[in-house]
């Protein structure tokens, strides 16, 4: 939209469905002295939103002046998710390889800033979380009841993982099984995780607190942990952005 509008050329986006729905909106909203590749807007880390809406919202924001028309996908609704569009799912990336996959990224995306693997080079990447260290029964235990999602431990073999991580190697990790759309709230789970491990396994656990601040939108998340803020205590914390950022969005949206 930069290039378009320094160009004085028309911006035309087709847009297409969330594939997780458009209802739930939910973790930290980014702060923009972390902007970066993986996260440029202001915008929570689930933002229920589509890419045609991203790109009206980010037009305004970034005050990049396109003329920007955005043609809404057919007979969608906000609450629709991908696997009641009757579309096939084409991977959005090599290791994005299904709806359940998509449906846990916004949270378990923040693993890519430590030493564990997402899964990147299985058929469940992003659905679990593994290192060779992983004491997988423990954290499970742990961790104990999750509103929306079932966790349990596994083994899991990347073959030639993009993100270098464990190759070859069969590792134990936690999986997670989404058992209810409407409560699970991905980015809380992964705090929960994270906490857990911090706990538990702290001398083994590698974060890079640069990366992952880029990953959620905000250096507060990792410094909470750190200090031992609880899980729920780190959710509360983002509830006034949050409001703030749904009453922002309104103004962009297209799909009721």
């Amino acid at each position: 939209m930069r290039a378009a509008a320094g160009q004085g050329l028309p911006v035309l986006i087709l847009d297409r469905p969330n594939p997780i729905g458009g209802v739930h909106v939910q973790g930290p909203v980014l702060d923009t002295a972390f902007s970066s590749f993986v996260g440029m807007l202001p915008v929570a880390l689930r933002h229920g939103m589509t890419f045609g809406e991203l790109a009206r919202f980010g037009n305004q924001r970034l005050s990049i002046g396109a003329a920007l028309t955005v043609v809404p996908a057919l007979d969608w609704a906000r609450s629709r998710w991908f696997d009641q569009t009757d579309l096939p799912w084409i991977r959005p990336s090599p290791n994005m390889p299904d709806l359940e996959s998509a449906t846990h990224y916004p949270g378990t995306v923040l693993f890519e800033a430590t030493n564990l693997s997402v899964g990147r080079g299985t058929a469940v990447a992003f659905q679990v979380i593994g290192a060779p260290w992983l004491d997988a029964a423990e954290v499970v235990r742990a961790v104990g009841m999750v509103p929306g999602v079932l966790l349990h431990d596994t083994l899991v073999t990347p073959a030639a993982p993009p993100d270098g991580k464990y190759g070859g190697q069969t590792i134990p990790a936690v999986r997670l099984l989404v058992t209810d759309r409407d409560a699970y709230d991905p980015v809380a789970a992964a705090i929960v995780l994270l906490a857990a491990l911090v706990d538990l396994q702290r001398d083994s656990l590698v974060v890079q607190a640069d990366r992952l601040a880029r990953l959620a939108g905000t250096a507060a998340l990792w410094e909470a942990i750190r200090r031992g803020d609880s899980p729920g205590e780190i959710v509360a914390s983002w509830q006034q952005e949050l409001g703030e950022f749904r009453r922002e969005r309104e103004k962009y949206l297209i799909y009721q």
